[in-house]
Formats: structure tokens, C-alpha cells, sequence
């Protein structure tokens, strides 16, 4: 017999919601629900992985983006969210082709190339550091954020 599976996407959601409040052992135990019901639910991975890496659950979280991504679920902020992870991790080229597969799926993706640039300049190389900066500020950032692009990039040229 074939079935349907259900549109979960509205849990998740609200699991998302719930994550913007700061309750995030409310929007794990969703995530859990969904998984429970649709285990092959790539959207409640990418999530569950995200909330995870919030709470700086890396191994966790990897597990999850990965089962994510494995499963066809293709989003620039998952892949951004495990090259942030590697880069706490300290693994530098994993975090550089996860950030390059962000980019790859979302050329106006600005914290991504901010990101990448905590990357490059970790690894002493600045030019590549102030190039994703000024791709930052080529794509118009909010007042608030063009400020801090701006900081980060005066303190690059100083060192």
C-alpha cells in the first residue's frame, strides 16, 4: 500500500518560532515529534541540527545537517550553519567547502561570506579575508550591519 505522507512543515515551523523565543528544548522535542512520525523529514534534521548547534551540541548537530543534506534537503543557511560548526571545531577546510557550498547556492548570501572571512583570516590569509568583507558591503547590508562590516574590516588592515 502507498501512503501519503503528512505535511509536517507547519510543526516545524513552529518549532522555528519557538526557537526565535528562546525555547529551545520546546522546539527539540518538536523536532523529536516530527522525526517520530516521518523519519526521512530532511527539513526536521536541518532544523533539529541548527537548535543543536545553538547549543553548541556540534556532534549532534553534524549528525543532523548531515542526515539533512543526505536526504536532498538543499538550503544555503544548513550548509553555512556546518561551516560555522567546523570552524569552532577548528577544521578550517571543511568550513571553507561548506561555506563555498552556501555561496554556491546563494551568491547574495551575506553572512556566509562574513563568515568565511573569520575563516580566512584565522588562516593568515587577509586578502581573501577583505575581499568577502567587501563583497559584504557590495551587498547592501542593513545600517547596523555595514557598521560592523566596516569594524571588522578597519581592524583586518590594521594587524
Amino acid at each position: 500500500m502507498n501512503e501519503l505522507k503528512p505535511d509536517l512543515s507547519p510543526f516545524c515551523m513552529r518549532a522555528r518560532g519557538f526557537i526565535s523565543q528562546g525555547r529551545i528544548d520546546d522546539a527539540l522535542g518538536m523536532y523529536d515529534d516530527v522525526l517520530q512520525v516521518d523519519s526521512t523529514n530532511a527539513m526536521a534534521y536541518a532544523d533539529r541540527g541548527t537548535a543543536y548547534a545553538m547549543l553548541k551540541k556540534f556532534d549532534l548537530a553534524l549528525i543532523d545537517l548531515e542526515r539533512a543534506i543526505a536526504l536532498g534537503y538543499v538550503d544555503a543557511s544548513t550548509y553555512g550553519t556546518v561551516a560555522t560548526i567546523y570552524f569552532e571545531l577548528k577544521r578550517y577546510e571543511d568550513s571553507l567547502d561548506n561555506f563555498a557550498k552556501a555561496i554556491e547556492l546563494d551568491s547574495n548570501y551575506l553572512l556566509a561570506y562574513y563568515n568565511r572571512s573569520n575563516v580566512f583570516h584565522e588562516l593568515g590569509e587577509i586578502k581573501s579575508a577583505i575581499a568577502d568583507l567587501k563583497k559584504c558591503l557590495v551587498l547592501n547590508p542593513d545600517e547596523g550591519t555595514r557598521k560592523l562590516i566596516i569594524r571588522r574590516l578597519d581592524s583586518i588592515r590594521v594587524k
